[in-house]
């Protein structure tokens, strides 16, 4: 039988993104193993994502299956961050850091993906309401593509904010 997780659940979404990791729930645990100097097999980490019969993660565990993802480069490191800040309403974005000559270029660009950002929003509503009725996974998708238009709105800011400050010095 096959799972089905959601892409908006913080516990679901850390699971997906430690299976999408090179070396995956094992490597995980041998990171969780080395840094906390408690042994953690594979199997009893991949019950702990699952919350199989209550078993859970630590705020711990999260924090160091997140860096080991970034330590990784791994694109999706951040999307259970991202998934726990939606699940409160909040919205948290990378502070990127323009250089003295791309400030401008990399806020248009990042204005063009606020636009497609908000084309795709606005595309995934106009279908999940075609029927009439909003099912539970259109919601999902709906907010997936609605945070990450968040995620890019904010990061605009902060490119303007860098590129008004490069004028001032």
């Amino acid at each position: 039988m096959t799972c089905r997780y959601s892409d908006t659940s913080w516990t679901d979404v850390l699971y997906a993104s430690v299976l999408k990791t090179p070396g995956k729930v094992e490597d995980a645990a041998r990171f969780l193993t080395e840094r906390r100097g408690i042994r953690l097999t594979g199997e009893s980490l991949r019950l702990k994502l699952r919350e199989v019969e209550g078993a859970r993660i630590s705020g711990e565990m999260f924090e160091l299956i997140v860096e080991w993802m970034l330590e990784k480069n791994q694109p999706h490191a951040l999307d259970a961050v991202h998934a726990f800040n939606a699940r409160f309403g909040l919205v948290a974005s990378l502070a990127p850091r323009p250089g003295a000559r791309d400030g401008i270029t990399a806020l248009v660009t990042a204005a063009l993906g606020v636009s497609d950002k908000t084309g795709k929003l606005a595309e995934e509503v106009r279908r999940s309401a075609e029927d009439g009725v909003i099912e539970p996974r259109e919601v999902e998708a709906i907010e997936r593509i609605g945070r990450d238009g968040q995620r890019q709105i904010e990061q605009t800011i902060t490119i303007a904010r860098a590129a008004a400050a490069l004028n001032r010095a």
